[in-house]
């Protein structure tokens, strides 16, 4: 597996720092953002999906609040 950034992530990264959404991790085909409500959570992923990402279902992100999607959801 490559090192290197995801040739989306440039465009995610602009995206994200513009609409206040922090970064916490990612990968080849995930993304993973700050979400400390079940409010912001939908709010970040109705976001995103013009993107292309779709949530991933995980009750331990919201306890975590983290939200993590995915290119292929």
């Amino acid at each position: 597996m490559s090192k290197e950034n995801p040739d989306w992530m440039p465009q995610v990264r602009a995206f994200c720092k513009t609409q206040k959404i922090t970064i916490m991790a990612w990968g080849a085909e995930t993304l993973v953002v700050e979400a400390k409500s079940t409010e912001r959570a939908e709010e970040i992923s109705h976001q995103l999906r013009q993107l292309g990402f779709g949530a991933v279902a995980d009750e331990n992100d919201a306890h975590a609040g983290m939200l993590t999607l995915s290119r292929k959801a």
